[in-house]
């Protein structure tokens, strides 16, 4: 002990904040810890304790359990040892926006704010890892967890991972990227076979994850489920030892998802790490139920080099002591559950909020003189935040869309009725859900109200909102873990109803779709004023009539292209979604790159989301210093309100040699929020590296001399200007 209180106090004199040691002073530190340790202690730091936990032992200066919460936008509440259930009373933390909301900010800002809520309610909690950010990309509007994760493209998935990230982890915490990888569906995610060619591999689904341990530095790696060509992930080395060890030099520790280990022997020989499961789950590596030690025992065997142990278990010790767990240095301290942290939910949740139309201009919704709120669709005072699977928290409070708007409507009368569709929806087979850790709800019918009736009151009041969309959970079109949607459409029933309320054209009508993924809707083109948002945690209600009122003027893009038709996307075309072998042969046409090389028109494209003020963009400029440039781009507010604007820089390959994509995102940025007449001058850097793609023939990402454009944009495919430049010579990089 004498050695390691040395190494901090040297750390601290050195100048370092807090717990945050240098790589060489943590790694110093895993070592001695690891000298002390006997083989069955070793393998008790690769399998979890208990559900949320790995053991503490005492003899060696470990002297309390290495706890985690599972979540991307909250502290879960702690769970019981042996299963997935919680200790009463539960704990509370405050749920921020998932981070399909984080990615519709288009916001740097907001991701490290995210990031740093996280941190601190983690720390006044006492958990050591944050299971989450999930960075896996949308292939598949179906998919049940796309509302956990950050869109469909890699670069934007990058640019918010990395500041979240850092925000997690500036607490003395440790934040863990998942799920690695090619987790792109929950459909038999257990056991499906991904495949996929080296290029897309490289160019769509990894980026977000090099990123992640690279530019983030994040601490630790989850593996998923499936299978990678005929590999589990679990088990896989070139992605663990390949790619993850040796490309991208990660030095923190690699665990499971639970459930997620099939092996003893063959995993750990693999670059395999943590095995974790639902207490008496855990059954390769450690069983701390029935005290066995699996492997241990195949390492006496023959089976295992005790080297593939040291070097798994000396990854847990270095992260431990990043983190400041394993040589007790000073952590920083946490809060959680105060007005600044629920300030943070509100206003992160505003900005993801986007505005899809306005056509007559009823947004900002004006508050005086309305005595009659009619708010259609029960989901409206329906509380999300505690359901999720993985994904629930629980919450000091939770305020609906119909509570924010009796506070904010308090002089009228605000009445909620369900929608004049008549839906029974049957029970659905929950067991993956129950071993994954869902909490279900089941439910076979859906209030109904009588047209007439419906009509009556919609007429007879100043002001009615339609709320629409998914919701979390385990029953039909509903998202959660485990399972993905069944249609991408909602229920007949429910779209036949939307058609009857538009076709009463109420002038003072406005609709509000919720979701995480897109979702299949045929009525669009009725609705006058449309707003989307995914899920916004506690604060959702507010943060929807921050944005409806005025208060907040909606700055959200989309983050994923809105395909008008399932039949329209790119597994769809391709016969490319299943359960069991799952070849990804669109290749890297994801989003809308799809939708640009089929030339097929989508309902909303990727990166659209309109403003209640305009933007004029003045004429862009770059400069080249070295390999990289510096592209300015002029944005003025030429409306009457202020607001703010994400400019998008998309990569166009006019002299291209080998196949690429018609645009790629290669950038963006957000103005401040600017008053009418204002500018802001952005300034976006793209490298030259940015520019390539994967050479199957070398294995390397190849820039190719030659003619490039860079385009600016408000959109995927509202393009406001272009610059040509050149690249002198080609460039391959070693990653």
């Amino acid at each position: 002990m004498t050695k390691t209180i040395f190494t901090v106090t040297a750390a601290l004199a050195a100048g370092c904040a807090l717990a945050q040691l240098s790589d060489d002073e943590a790694l110093k530190a895993a070592k001695e810890t690891l000298a002390k340790m006997t083989l069955e202690e070793k393998t008790q730091l690769l399998a979890g304790s208990g559900t949320m936990t790995l053991a503490a032992i005492p003899r060696v200066g470990i002297n309390a359990e290495w706890t985690m919460s599972d979540n991307s936008s909250t502290v879960r509440p702690a769970m019981n040892r042996w299963d997935w259930g919680y200790p009463q009373p539960r704990s509370e933390n405050t749920k921020l926006p998932s981070l399909s909301a984080l990615a519709q900010t288009w916001d740097v800002e907001w991701a490290r704010k995210h990031g740093e809520t996280l941190g601190a309610e983690m720390r006044d909690r006492g958990v050591d890892e944050l299971l989450g950010p999930g960075v896996n990309i949308m292939r598949t509007p179906l998919n049940g967890r796309n509302w956990e994760y950050l869109g469909e493209d890699p670069v934007l998935a990058a640019k918010l991972c990395v500041p979240m990230i850092k925000g997690v982890q500036s607490y003395d915490v440790a934040a863990t990227v998942k799920h690695f990888c090619l987790n792109n569906q929950e459909w038999n995610r257990n056991h499906v076979d991904t495949h996929v060619d080296a290029r897309t591999f490289n160019e769509i689904y990894l980026p977000a994850f090099k990123a992640a341990v690279q530019e983030g530095e994040a601490l630790c790696v989850m593996t998923s489920y499936n299978k990678v060509d005929g590999i589990w992930a679990s088990e896989n080395k070139y992605n663990q030892r390949g790619i993850l060890r040796d490309r991208w030099g990660f030095k923190g520790l690699i665990e499971t998802d639970w459930g997620g280990q099939h092996s003893c022997d063959f995993a750990i020989n693999n670059g395999g790490g943590i095995e974790m499961h639902w207490g008496q789950g855990i059954k390769y590596l450690y069983n701390p139920k029935e005290g066995k030690f699996p492997l241990a025992e195949a390492v006496r065997a023959g089976k295992v080099p005790e080297a593939n142990v040291d070097e798994a278990a000396l990854h847990t010790l270095y992260v431990m002591a990043k983190t400041g767990f394993l040589t007790g240095a000073p952590r920083k301290a946490g809060e959680r559950n105060t007005p600044k942290h629920q300030q943070i939910a509100r206003g992160e949740g505003a900005d993801s909020i986007v505005l899809l139309r306005n056509a007559k201009g009823l947004l900002p919704l004006k508050t005086e003189g309305v005595k009659k709120v009619l708010v259609i669709g029960k989901g409206a005072n329906d509380k999300q935040c505690g359901k999720g699977c993985s994904g629930e928290g629980n919450v000091p409070y939770e305020i609906t869309l119909f509570a924010a708007v009796k506070k904010r409507f308090a002089e009228a009368e605000v009445k909620l009725m369900p929608f004049c569709a008549k839906m029974e929806i049957a029970t659905t087979d929950t067991s993956n859900a129950a071993i994954a850790g869902g909490h279900v709800e089941q439910k076979t019918k859906v209030d109904y109200c009588d047209p007439a009736e419906l009509k009556a009151a919609a007429e007879a009041a100043d002001l009615v909102i339609v709320f629409t969309g998914t919701e979390l959970g385990y029953q039909e079109n509903m998202e959660s873990e485990s399972r993905d949607r069944v249609e991408f459409c909602l229920p007949p029933a429910l779209q036949a109803a939307m058609h009857t309320i538009l076709d009463w054209k109420l002038p003072n009508l406005v609709v509000v779709s919720r979701s995480g993924t897109p979702v299949g809707y045929t009525w669009t083109d009725k609705a006058d004023t449309l707003v989307q948002t995914s899920y916004l945690g506690m604060e959702e209600g507010n943060s929807i009539v921050d944005v409806l009122v005025g208060d907040v003027n909606p700055s959200g893009k989309l983050a994923q292209s809105w395909p008008k038709a399932y039949a329209d996307t790119a597994v769809a075309q391709c016969g490319t979604y299943n359960g069991q072998n799952v070849s990804y042969n669109e290749r890297f046409y994801v989003g809308y790159r799809w939708f640009e090389h089929k030339k097929i028109e989508p309902l909303f494209p990727f990166g659209f989301g309109l403003s209640y003020t305009t933007f004029a963009y003045g004429d862009p400029s770059v400069v080249k210093t070295g390999d990289t440039w510096e592209i300015s781009v002029p944005v003025t507010n030429t409306g009457k309100v202020p607001g703010r604007e994400v400019v998008q820089i998309y990569a166009a390959y006019p002299g291209a040699k080998v196949e690429r994509c018609e645009k790629e995102l290669k950038g963006f940025a957000k103005t401040q929020l600017l008053g009418p007449g204002a500018t802001e001058t952005l300034k976006i850097k793209v490298t030259e590296r940015d520019l390539a793609y994967w050479d199957d023939f070398t294995n390397r990402f190849t820039t190719d001399a030659g003619d490039y454009e860079f385009l600016v944009g408000a959109s995927s495919v509202d393009i406001r200007g272009k610059m040509a430049v050149k690249v002198a010579g080609t460039t391959l990089y070693r990653d």
